[in-house]
């Protein structure tokens, strides 16, 4: 009964996200369609972070409250995984051709940047407790870098976008209504995923998981059900490049999300408490990228089955890789 009634109220919160992050991708459209800043830089941007929101909440929750580090590095670099397995989900049912043709330079441009910053993380991870570089009282080194990174990623993104638009833009619309509705949408991201870290914990010692595990899978699943729902209803609007730019520019956001609750993680830098299954996570990553990146530089012509490219199945089988080696572990 115990174990039914913490799935069930896992199960309600993960309804909630969602339902949220559709909203979210509705009022963002209208948001760029409004102020002509383009769905590429409105996604990598806005919903990126919004969506990105209940894996910060999680993971600040995680090491300031619940005092467990490796929930909190299981949930950023388990979504990260998750979102590129998106990619899969968007070829699924994208059926006027192969995704990844809809796809524009500005998405590679997010891909590389993203494989930066994660590749980052993955080294500060291999050289966890070497002393090679001395943390920042209690932040590591890498948490003083990545910030930085980010803010060149978004300067390059927004110069590389803005140059495109060659042709002078509509008279701007009043967007006071839609960023209400995509405000309070965001309200209900928050406040759901506050919960998600203590749910997490409920559902690690009644299923007696290690923390590494529940954090990378199933705290990863609930965190990413915002991107879902903005991917999936943002293919059904025909804003294929709107739900591209969410899914490469939230795991951009999520590695700045280490650095942030490396920060409230007092105790020691966070990564230096970290579980060593998790460089698995970030070379899975790490892997799952360069695939992603290689099918928007060559999108494929051909589908298996007519239902999705060969690049797609790799995205998904790495996934599953993932899951099960740090299952095994």
């Amino acid at each position: 009964m115990v174990m039914f009634f913490v799935w069930f109220k896992f199960f309600i919160v993960s309804i909630i996200i969602g339902v949220a992050g559709y909203h979210l991708s509705v009022q963002a459209d209208q948001i760029a369609t409004k102020t002509g800043l383009g769905r590429n830089l409105v996604g990598i941007i806005l919903l990126a972070t919004v969506t990105s929101m209940p894996e910060l909440i999680t993971g600040v929750s995680s090491v300031a409250i619940v005092g467990n580090p490796n929930l909190a590095i299981g949930d950023v670099l388990g979504s990260c995984v998750f979102n590129l397995t998106l990619v899969f989900l968007l070829d699924l049912i994208y059926r006027e051709g192969s995704i990844y043709s809809k796809s524009t330079q500005g998405h590679v441009l997010t891909a590389a940047l993203g494989m930066i910053m994660i590749g980052v993380v993955g080294f500060a991870l291999s050289l966890k407790g070497q002393s090679i570089m001395p943390p920042l009282y209690h932040v590591g080194a890498s948490s003083v870098l990545i910030p930085f990174l980010y803010f060149m990623a978004m300067k390059m993104s927004y110069s590389f976008e803005t140059n495109l638009k060659d042709t002078p833009s509509e008279k701007k619309k009043s967007i006071k209504t839609n960023v209400l509705k995509f405000s309070i949408s965001a309200l209900v991201i928050l406040a759901a995923g506050s919960s998600l870290p203590f749910l997490g914990e409920e559902i690690m010692d009644t299923m007696n998981w290690e923390s590494a595990f529940v954090g990378t899978i199933f705290m990863a699943f609930a965190t990413s059900l915002p991107e879902i729902a903005v991917t999936v209803s943002a293919v059904k609007m025909k804003a294929v490049e709107m739900a591209f730019s969410n899914v490469l520019g939230s795991n951009l956001f999520n590695i700045i999300i280490l650095a942030i609750d490396d920060v409230a993680y007092i105790k020691a830098p966070l990564l230096d408490d970290a579980d060593p299954d998790h460089v698995i996570t970030v070379f899975t990553a790490l892997l799952m990228t360069a695939v992603v990146t290689i099918a928007l530089i060559f999108p494929p012509q051909k589908r298996i089955l007519n239902s999705t490219s060969y690049f797609s199945i790799i995205v998904l089988l790495l996934f599953v890789l993932n899951v099960y080696v740090i299952y095994r572990n």
